[in-house]
């Protein structure tokens, strides 16, 4: 078997493509994003208006009527800058590798930025907590898988739809859930599923194992870890799992998301400007700046993995 070391090969005998990373890149619930005006974007960040409908309905009403004012609130979302840190390349490590480690540097750097957006999107999105009705966040209520997490049902599912139902969102065909590993795993074994669909291939593909969209829910899949802990609490970005933490699926609805990225800048210093090292050295980094939240706290949710006594 091959073995790992630290370091490249200089000399020409070493095979030209580099290994693969098994990292995940995927992102493609991104797209369902609302984006931002480009009218209502300014220096500040994003501006919006809710008129909070106080119509009333009567019958057989006698009385004079008096008119009210229909008022509203204002929410804001402002500029976040969004980095990656820089990457140093210097003459004496490239002088004889057989391939260009600047660009593949530039390619690493493009593929950490598009992770560090998704996993950044997909926390911003989820409740801080399970606290909320406006933001419902259950818990996984199967059998235990073997590890001492509560499998997700479609009874489950089926529950959460109706919290969902209860918030009244008008676009139903806006309802999104970004589904981990193990929440999609669940969902392909359970034997309600299997039960209620008597053709397995109207529920999920038997090729790919992926699970299809149903019940008004559009499925993502996806691997970067939302989690929570036994209080209920979102963790933080990259933190690690304790023994009571479990990971989530994210439910949102698009209409109450904005998303927003200007272009994003490589920046790149090259080693002819380096007339001090030893070894002169190239610097590498991506930054910009972006608009990524809720717009209003409400119509996101979360489905957590619950633990067995």
């Amino acid at each position: 078997m091959a073995t790992m070391l630290d370091g490249n090969w200089l000399n020409q005998y070493v095979a030209p493509q580099l290994l693969e990373e098994f990292k995940n890149f995927k992102d493609d619930f991104i797209g369902t994003l609302k984006g931002a005006p480009a009218s209502a974007i300014t220096a500040d960040g994003i501006r919006f208006n809710k008129l909070i409908n106080n119509v009333g309905f009567l019958v057989n009403n006698t009385a004079e009527l008096t008119a009210k004012k229909m008022n509203g609130k204002k929410a804001f979302v402002e500029w976040e800058k969004y980095d990656t840190e820089p990457t140093a390349v210097d003459d004496a490590e490239i002088r004889s590798l057989n391939y260009d480690k600047r660009a593949a540097v530039r390619v690493k750097h493009a593929e950490s930025f598009k992770m560090g957006i998704r996993d950044h999107v997909m926390w911003k999105l989820a409740p801080g907590d399970d606290t909320s009705t406006d933001m419902p966040v259950i818990r996984t209520t199967g059998a235990d898988d073997g590890t001492g997490r509560k499998r997700l049902t479609f009874g489950d599912m089926v529950k959460y739809l109706e919290r969902v139902k209860g918030l009244n969102l008008s676009d139903e065909s806006q309802l999104y859930i970004i589904l981990c590993p193990e929440h999609e795993t669940d969902l392909v074994l359970d034997r309600d599923s299997a039960n209620y669909f008597s053709n397995r291939e109207i529920f999920f593909d038997t090729a790919t194992g992926k699970v299809k969209s149903i019940m008004g829910f559009k499925f993502f899949s996806n691997s970067a870890v939302l989690a929570y802990n036994n209080a209920g609490e979102k963790l933080a970005k990259g933190a690690a799992l304790t023994s009571t933490d479990r990971r989530a699926s994210l439910f949102y609805y698009a209409p109450n998301t904005v998303y927003h990225i200007n272009a994003v800048k490589v920046l790149y210093k090259p080693e002819t400007t380096d007339t001090k090292s030893a070894d002169p050295t190239s610097e590498f980094r991506t930054q910009t700046y972006g608009l990524v939240d809720r717009v209003q706290d409400y119509g996101f949710g979360a489905i957590v993995s619950g633990i067995v006594v």
